[in-house]
């Protein structure tokens, strides 16, 4: 597998790092560590997308579309990654 996972989380555009983790138990494959998700990194994730809409929310439909499809680009780019992790499970 190709891509690395990092045992960060992404909020508001910053990698947060916790004290704990969890190590899956896939069905087969390697086994892959995850942090954990405290309530103080959703609480910060939520106020972070709650700032966030007064600009996505206010921007134009082309704005939003080039923003969706760079995303969109970003998951195609590591599909075969992220289905590799996933039929693990």
């Amino acid at each position: 597998m190709s891509y690395n996972l990092t045992g960060k989380h992404l909020i508001a555009g910053e990698w947060v790092v916790g004290d704990q983790t969890f190590q899956s138990e896939p069905a087969h494959g390697p086994a892959n560590t995850f942090p954990v998700g405290t309530p103080a990194m959703v609480d910060q994730a939520a106020r972070a997308a709650e700032e966030a809409f007064w600009s996505y929310g206010y921007s134009t439909r082309e704005e939003r579309a080039k923003f969706l499809n760079k995303i969109a680009d970003e998951i195609d780019a590591r599909g075969a990654e992220i289905t590799e992790i996933g039929t693990q499970e």
